[in-house]
């Protein structure tokens, strides 16, 4: 359950590159209702990671954490941030819906089978931050916070999203 977590979470990401086609279709003149369901399905993803992140604040279990090491884990952001964008400059009328899902399937089932995520802009926005923390035990997480962290000790309490992938509590 809690890759499934993971996985939705960052294969959700790439919502804003649905709603790009859909309005890269439209542009195009292609069919209006083939361009609307890219838009609905970019905005369902975008939703679902609003509603995954409240789940977690409201009904996700709490344990304490403690940081020996915290660093910014942003660097992959400009990455996804193409993909947003990337509909424009390719041939966008040519993306089928089938590709589109044969795309989402590839994509989840690396983040389903990977440890390793990536910073998802759409959490950025909505004002999340992504750090690399190392807990006093070793072992390495992405700790996602809604406050900037500058010090390793103001990080007290977490929920887990999955194995390797904590929300910070702040207090």
């Amino acid at each position: 359950m809690r890759n499934t977590l993971k996985t939705v979470l960052f294969v959700a990401a790439f919502s804003p590159a649905l709603i790009s086609v859909g309005v890269a279709r439209l542009f195009a003149g292609v069919s209006f209702w083939d361009a609307v369901y890219y838009i609905f399905a970019g905005f369902i993803g975008c939703l679902l990671v609003v509603y995954i992140l409240s789940a977690l604040k409201w009904k996700g279990e709490e344990f304490p954490f403690s940081a020996k090491k915290i660093e910014s884990n942003d660097v992959l952001l400009l990455g996804v941030v193409v993909t947003y964008i990337f509909p424009f400059l390719a041939r966008a009328t040519e993306i089928t819906i089938s590709a589109m899902v044969l795309i989402a399937a590839v994509v989840w089932i690396i983040f389903w089978l990977t440890d390793a995520t990536i910073p998802s802009p759409l959490m950025r926005l909505i004002g999340y931050r992504f750090y690399k923390a190392e807990a006093a035990n070793g072992m390495v997480y992405t700790l996602i916070s809604r406050r900037e962290i500058f010090d390793p000790q103001q990080v007290k309490a977490v929920k887990r999203i999955s194995g390797s992938m904590l929300l910070e509590i702040a207090e």
